[in-house]
């Protein structure tokens, strides 16, 4: 039983190696696949970041540059990139994203900065494709080609051909064909040509010919699998020396040609400058009338509105002066009003004592009036009363002498002749 386990663990580890090769090759083919470029030379500050990684680190020579890689140079920093029979040069301060490949294209994007092209050879029908934020620079033959893109406003690119042909492209179909010796400047998509003075980096070009001069073409060579087929068999090519040679040659006529075209540059500058001057010069004295002739209208007008408030805080004060006066009037009318009231009150109250002491007088005569009459009354009734006696006394008196005979005791009241004179009601 042991020995058969002996046994097995000996036929695994062989085995293990085996496969552990296979996906080693396997992981080399892959990388190999996505190679675009090599980085071949830096100077100074050199960043990498791979694709779909947001963090940059430290570039080394002879790093495989894939899709979605990104590189970029510091300030005063250069870095040489190869791809297949092409070296990409980078001046400090650029930014380029490797952005693929496919059968006959090799696609880079250029965000900011400065960089030089130098295709050796080109197999039928590739390309290399340089897309800018504002247009997409397609090479298409063997040369030199320059492409920078303007760090204040990186919608304006600045394009440059000494050898080979170069097509601008941009939206809508627009494109713009440039050859040997020629160069422009475009703003926007729409390919706007735009007249400016652009800065020359001498060092920059000094570097990039003493890196065409020295460089050596065998190191051109890139893994087959990231270029086309057809690539293949014309990078095996010798390259001969006199392409340097007239490269080294071109530069010295492009340095002679931007001399002179300096020169030109600043006599147009300093006629521009003039220009400029005397159009200031202009300006300002219109300004300056304008100015004066603005302080003189706003004077005016703040005068007119000082009148006019002036004016107005007049007619509000005559306003509220009457309207005090009005209330002033109004208030002694009150009191006037309220002073007759107190004194036809006073008069009213007045009037009512004085009715009311006549009143009690008049009370005071009626009751001595009343106790006058009733004491008249009184006496009319005694003396009636006298009277009626002293006449039923006579009267008695003739009766009884018509009788003849004095009223017996116990006589009945009825046959009292008094009775006969007196009233129905005091007989009951």
């Amino acid at each position: 039983m042991t020995r058969t386990r002996t046994s097995l663990s000996a036929l695994q580890r062989p085995l293990r190696g085996l496969l552990l090769g296979l996906a080693l090759v396997c992981a080399g083919f892959a990388a190999n696949a996505q190679s675009i470029g090599r980085l071949n030379l830096q100077q100074g500050t050199v960043s990498v970041s791979s694709a779909g990684d947001d963090r940059w680190s430290a570039a080394r020579p002879g790093r495989e540059l894939g899709a979605g890689d990104r590189i970029w140079t510091d300030r005063n920093a250069r870095a040489e990139v190869y791809i297949g029979p092409a070296a990409l040069r980078l001046d400090g301060g650029t930014y380029v994203e490797f952005t693929g490949i496919d059968e006959d294209t090799i696609r880079i994007n250029a965000g900011r900065g400065n960089l030089q092209l130098s295709v050796r050879d080109m197999a039928p029908g590739q390309r290399i494709s340089i897309d800018t934020p504002n247009l997409s620079a397609v090479i298409g033959a063997p040369g030199e080609y320059r492409i920078a893109v303007d760090e204040a406003d990186t919608t304006t690119t600045w394009a440059a051909v000494a050898s080979g042909h170069l097509t601008l492209r941009g939206q809508n179909g627009i494109s713009q064909l440039l050859t040997g010796r020629q160069q422009t400047t475009v703003s926007g998509r729409n390919l706007t040509t735009v007249r400016t003075t652009r800065s020359q980096n001498g060092s920059f070009d000094t570097w990039v010919a003493e890196r065409g001069r020295y460089d050596d073409p065998v190191r051109y060579a890139q893994p087959a699998v990231a270029v086309p087929p057809a690539a293949l068999i014309a990078r095996q090519q010798q390259i001969e020396y006199e392409q340097a040679r007239q490269q080294a040659q071109w530069m010295e006529q492009q340095r002679a040609a931007q001399a002179a075209q300096q020169q030109q540059l600043e006599w147009q500058r300093e006629q521009d400058w003039r220009q400029q001057q005397e159009w200031r010069r202009q300006e300002d004295w219109r300004q300056r009338r304008e100015w004066r002739d603005r302080a003189e209208q706003d004077r005016w007008q703040q005068q007119q509105q000082l009148q006019l408030q002036l004016q107005q805080q007049q007619r509000q004060a005559l306003r509220q002066q009457q309207e005090m006066q009005q209330r002033a009037a109004q208030a002694q009318a009150l009191q006037q009003q309220q002073l007759l009231q107190q004194q036809q009150a006073a008069q009213m109250q007045l009037q009512q004592q004085r009715a009311a002491q006549q009143q009690a007088l008049a009370q005071q005569q009626m009751l001595r009036q009343q106790q006058e009459l009733q004491q008249r009354t009184a006496q009319m009734q005694q003396q009636a009363q006298a009277q009626q006696q002293a006449l039923q006394q006579a009267q008695l008196r003739a009766l009884q002498q018509q009788r003849g005979t004095p009223p017996q005791p116990g006589q009945p009241a009825g046959d009292d002749p008094r009775r006969l004179w007196t009233s129905p009601d005091s007989r009951q």
